[in-house]
C-alpha cells in the first residue's frame, strides 16, 4: 500500500514531511502545505462536474475549497502502472466547525451565503443545464418526498396500533404520532402552496453544495474552508441552509441563539425574501427526526429494538417545545 502511495506522490512536485490516515485517504504535510491523497475509486462519479464548480469558485475569489491539484503532466487523476488511480486535493490547517460556538456558526452561515451567491452566477453562465442525479431529483421533488414520508408514517402507525403486544418504544411512538403527523401534513400542504417553491420548480434549478455540514467546513486562520463537493449539483440552494440549520439546532437542543447565528450570518451575504424565509420555515417544520426513527423501526427487525432507540425518541420528544418555539419566534 505504501509503495503505491509513494508512486502516486512521486507524480507531483512536492516533498512529504509527514503522512497519516484521514478523511478517507492520506493527509500529507508537505513543503507546500496540507494535501489529501485519495484513491479514485472512493470518489463520486461526477468528478468532472464538482471540479468545474470548484474551479469557477476559485476564479471568483472563493479560494478556500478542496481543489484538485494536477500532477506534473497536468492530469487531475494519477494512474499507476498497476492500474490504481489517485487524486490529490488541496487541504487546510484547522479544526472542523464547532456547532457549539456561536462565532463558528455565524462564520459558517456567512460562508454559505457567499457560496450560494457565487454559485448562482455559475448556474446562469451554463449553456446547458446539468443532468440531475437520482439524489438531486429527490431534493428537487420535495413535495413528493414529504408526501411519501407521510404515507410511511401512517403505515407504521397502523402497524403499531394493530400489534397486540407492544413494547415501551411502540407505546411511546403511538402516543406522539398525532402531533408529529399533523405537523408533517401541514408542512406538505404548505410546501405545495409555497410561492418560492413554485418559482424554483418552474426554473432550471440552482447549483448547491449538496452536503454542507460541519465535517466539510475547516475553520482556518484566514476564514472558512469549504470541502466535500461530491454531492454538488442542481437542486434548491436553501436546502443546503435548512440542512445545516437542522443539524446545528439538533446539536444545540433547538436553542434559539444557535439557529439565529447561522441565519444571521447567511443573510449578511445573501439576504432572504419573506417567501424564502417561509420555505425555510416549512422545511424545518417537517418532523424529520421522528420520521427517521419510525422508518428505521419499520424497516429493521421490529421484534428487537435497542434501548438507544427509545432514548432517541424520548430525546426528540423532550425537545419538541424548543423546536416549536424556535419556529414560531424566529421564522413563522
Amino acid at each position: 500500500m505504501e509503495d503505491r502511495q509513494e508512486s502516486a506522490i512521486a507524480a507531483y512536485d512536492l516533498a512529504v514531511r509527514k503522512r497519516y490516515r484521514s478523511r478517507g485517504g492520506w493527509m500529507l504535510e508537505t513543503n507546500t502545505g496540507l494535501k489529501l491523497l485519495r484513491e479514485y475509486e472512493t470518489i463520486s462519479g461526477h468528478f468532472a462536474v464538482e471540479n468545474e464548480i470548484k474551479d469557477f469558485l476559485v476564479q471568483q475569489g472563493f479560494t478556500q475549497v478542496d481543489q484538485v491539484i494536477p500532477n506534473r503532466e497536468g492530469m487531475l487523476v494519477t494512474e499507476l502502472e498497476s492500474g490504481e488511480k489517485y487524486v490529490l486535493y488541496q487541504w487546510f490547517a484547522g479544526e472542523e466547525c464547532n456547532l457549539k460556538e456561536i462565532n463558528c456558526l455565524m462564520a459558517a452561515g456567512e460562508n454559505l451565503g457567499k457560496l450560494h451567491k457565487m454559485l448562482s452566477d455559475y448556474h446562469r453562465k451554463q449553456e446547458e443545464p446539468q443532468e440531475k442525479t437520482e439524489q438531486q431529483e429527490e431534493r428537487w421533488e420535495l413535495v413528493d418526498q414529504f408526501q411519501k414520508h407521510n404515507r410511511e408514517l401512517k403505515r407504521v402507525n397502523g402497524y403499531l396500533k394493530n400489534k397486540k403486544r407492544k413494547n415501551e418504544f411502540e407505546i411511546y411512538a403511538i402516543n406522539c404520532f398525532k402531533d408529529y403527523y399533523e405537523k408533517a401534513c401541514e408542512a406538505a400542504e404548505r410546501l405545495e402552496n409555497c410561492a418560492f417553491y413554485k418559482q424554483i420548480q418552474e426554473g432550471d434549478g440552482e447549483v448547491c453544495h449538496g452536503d454542507y455540514n460541519y465535517h466539510n467546513l475547516v475553520m482556518t486562520r484566514s476564514g472558512v474552508a469549504t470541502t466535500g463537493f461530491e454531492k454538488s449539483g442542481t437542486g434548491i440552494q436553501l436546502l443546503d441552509l435548512t440542512y445545516f440549520m437542522r443539524k446545528t439546532l439538533e446539536k444545540n437542543g433547538w436553542r434559539r441563539e444557535a439557529g439565529e447565528a447561522v441565519l444571521k450570518g447567511y443573510q449578511k451575504e445573501n439576504p432572504l425574501t419573506e417567501e424564502q424565509l417561509e420555505f425555510v420555515y416549512i422545511v424545518l417544520l417537517y418532523p424529520e427526526k421522528y420520521w427517521k426513527l419510525m422508518n428505521h423501526y419499520y424497516n429493521k427487525k421490529k421484534s428487537w429494538l435497542s434501548a438507544k432507540s427509545l432514548e432517541k425518541l424520548k430525546d426528540v420528544r423532550s425537545l419538541e417545545k424548543n423546536r416549536e418555539n424556535f419556529l414560531r419566534l424566529k421564522l413563522k
